[in-house]
């Protein structure tokens, strides 16, 4: 069985803007449905989606069982405004709007709760954190009100400190971890927090003459490195490709991440069965 436990369906992997531009107007259903056949034609039976705020998502939980997918998805990203996150989701300024957001997506029929602690990896700039950081205790009580809803929590983090805070506060997965530490790893395997590292949202843009090649592959091999350390500690790894981001096709993305855990010898069935237990409202 193949899991997506990371993939964002109103996307296409080749152009952000054009692809969210079909659904400004309404949910484009022949878009959802051909995203859906590709990650079906590779065999995916399970798609945990991050969100976005045009409803592509919900429409498409709603349709996924016709192309045999167990389909779950938080709505839309909930971020702190100022925060990265915002062309997927929606953004509170107290915890009172974000318990807001929260029985809003419940209302919509979201699975969990999905925020970030940090931003994106900007490959123009060496690879550096973009936008400011969650503190521990914004962290932790989103979590807490998110677990009080019977909600599990995905936490887009990059950089290790953002990934302590995340690993503490609660996360029950953390997205991404580029730049995770030894103390990172020593606290996820603590607190039982899955990794979902996509390693192809770096590798696959290797060759398309976006970014240099020599700082992608850097952070790659330094990434893959890490896996074998958290493995080596008991963290578990799932298996999600950020399908739809750049260079990560529909479908395709979740064979390429999967070839790549893999090359390092890392077996992520049960952390994907373990997402795949977690993620569903209580």
């Amino acid at each position: 069985m193949i899991y997506e436990c990371h993939g964002h369906i109103i996307l296409d992997g080749i152009a952000y803007l054009g692809a969210i531009a079909h659904h400004r107007g309404g949910v484009d259903e022949s878009i959802v449905r051909a995203n859906l056949r590709a990650n079906a034609d590779q065999g995916v039976k399970y798609y945990r989606d991050g969100g976005d705020k045009h409803g592509v998502s919900i429409f498409a939980k709603t349709i996924a069982w016709e192309y045999g997918i167990d389909y779950v998805t938080s709505g839309y990203i909930i971020l702190k405004k100022g925060h990265y996150g915002i062309m997927f989701g929606r953004a509170f300024d107290d915890m009172s709007e974000y318990r807001g957001l929260i029985a809003e997506a419940i209302g919509k029929g979201a699975d969990f709760v999905k925020t970030s602690a940090s931003g994106l990896l900007d490959f123009s700039n060496g690879g550096k954190v973009t936008h400011p950081s969650l503190t521990y205790n914004e962290l932790s009580e989103m979590v807490n009100i998110a677990h009080g809803e019977g909600l599990a929590v995905m936490v887009h983090a990059n950089g290790a400190d953002n990934i302590k805070r995340a690993a503490e506060a609660g996360a029950d997965s953390i997205e991404h971890g580029y730049y995770m530490d030894d103390v990172a790893l020593k606290i996820m395997a603590d607190t039982g927090a899955i990794w979902v590292p996509t390693c192809v949202t770096a590798v696959n843009l290797v060759g398309s003459g976006l970014y240099d090649d020599n700082l992608l592959m850097s952070i790659a091999q330094s990434h893959n490195a890490t896996l074998i350390q958290a493995v080596n500690l008991g963290v578990s790894i799932a298996c999600g490709s950020d399908a739809g981001a750049s260079g990560v096709y529909q479908g395709k993305g979740i064979i390429d991440e999967m070839s790549i855990l893999s090359s390092l010898g890392i077996d992520p069935v049960p952390g994907n069965q373990q997402i795949s237990n977690k993620f569903r409202r209580k």
